[in-house]
């Protein structure tokens, strides 16, 4: 899957539009950030040797003039002391701030010892020209776009957040019907818990869902809806009929239609995905995920490969936190297993325990999960100290 995908084409967006993407090249620095000395506190700027001795023997310093922020720098004269706000230019000269009371206008009594470069914002002291102020790969935060914005940028170059297209098929689905006649509703109606639990795991890595659509078993709803999402995404995943029994229709229509093929991958619960692509009106060609329908089996998919698919879009790095399990469970071998966790203290320490008292997840055990656990295929028997990845509910 992941060698069908590359990242989308990376774009200019203003900072407040950034945070949440993935940034496309180093940010750098063009010039040191502050360019020029700035007073760190509201006092007075004076010249250190001009505040010698201080401690031992208190200083006068006639007050020249004052200092606001947004004016251009002045200069002390020696033996002077300027009243300064905090974030203003320091005045040529003047190489330390007397942080205090500003009350005085005429003169400052210093008692304190004075050093250079006291209550001071140095030259570069956020940042110095060259320096990468944020590193290609990351994912751009608020403090991001405070140190960017500081260094004088409006925009910054990412990876755009992947647009995610959902298609849920099935007859069956309730939220198919426009109407509860019986005529015309399903017979026995099934709530689509699938599309809206996939939609918020793909928001959860900064995926975009742009439309999410329930169809009925029929070849061509399908064939329609899908040429119809494709238009404004950037990955189609369909939810249901991936078995190859003799009543579903998926599988035929999206392997005739879109070259899916379908695979049994060693993955618990769930084991029946495909993979195709779609191609649009423009000639671009949309890679296209088949998942199982049920809400657990979507679970899994996505800790196992739909997470990384949408991650690998968005130009981000692939990873997986791990945490010590608190509780032992056992594992089918042969299949990486997908259990719902629950964060827990123990003993001071941070564990994960299985939300499950049997073989069988049900959607309440889900609900109270934190996160998903992933069991590597190899492993029976999981308990402490053993580590499991983890996926977050959370981005």
């Amino acid at each position: 899957m992941l060698a069908r995908l590359t990242p989308l084409t990376p774009l200019h967006v203003s900072l407040a539009d950034a945070v949440g993407s993935v940034l496309a090249a180093d940010v750098v620095a063009s010039e040191d950030v502050p360019p020029v000395a700035l007073a760190a506190s509201d006092g007075y700027a004076v010249r250190a040797s001009d505040a010698a001795g201080a401690a031992r023997r208190a200083v006068t310093l006639p007050v020249t003039h004052d200092i606001v922020s947004g004016h251009a720098p002045t200069r002390l004269a020696r033996g002077a002391a300027a009243r300064v706000a905090r974030g203003a230019t320091l005045p040529f000269g003047a190489d330390a701030v007397v942080a205090g009371a500003t009350d005085s206008t005429s003169s400052v009594l210093i008692r304190v010892p004075v050093n250079a470069g006291d209550a001071v914002t140095g030259v570069g002291a956020y940042a110095r020209a060259e320096d990468v102020i944020a590193p290609a790969g990351a994912v751009v935060s608020p403090g991001h776009v405070a140190a960017m914005a500081a260094a004088g940028m409006s925009n910054v170059v990412v990876t755009p957040s992947p647009r995610v297209a959902i298609v849920a098929v099935g007859s069956e689905l309730r939220q198919r019907a426009t109407t509860t006649h019986p005529a015309a509703s399903p017979a026995e109606p099934v709530p689509d818990a699938s599309s809206g639990l996939l939609a918020a795991l793909v928001s959860s890595v900064g995926g975009r869902v742009v439309r999410t659509m329930v169809v009925p078993d029929d070849p061509s709803a399908i064939r329609r809806a899908i040429e119809d999402v494709v238009l404004q995404a950037d990955l189609v995943v369909t939810l249901g009929g991936m078995s190859d029994d003799w009543q579903d229709v998926v599988l035929p229509v999206l392997s005739a239609s879109y070259g899916v093929e379908r695979f049994a991958v060693r993955l618990s619960p769930g084991d029946a995905h495909g993979i195709g692509r779609v191609g649009d009106v423009e000639g671009k060609e949309v890679v296209l995920l088949a998942l199982p329908g049920h809400p657990l089996d979507v679970a899994a998919a996505f800790v196992g490969y739909v997470r990384d698919a949408v991650i690998a879009l968005r130009g981000g790095s692939i990873e997986r936190p791990t945490l010590e399990v608190g509780a032992p469970w056992l594992s089918p071998f042969g299949y990486a297993q997908v259990v719902p966790v629950m964060r827990e203290d123990q003993a001071g320490k941070s564990v994960v325990t299985p939300t499950a008292t049997s073989g069988t997840v049900t959607l309440a055990e889900l609900a109270r999960a934190d996160g998903l656990a992933l069991v590597a295929e190899d492993v029976t028997t999981v308990a402490p100290p053993q580590r499991v990845d983890v996926v977050w509910w959370a981005h």
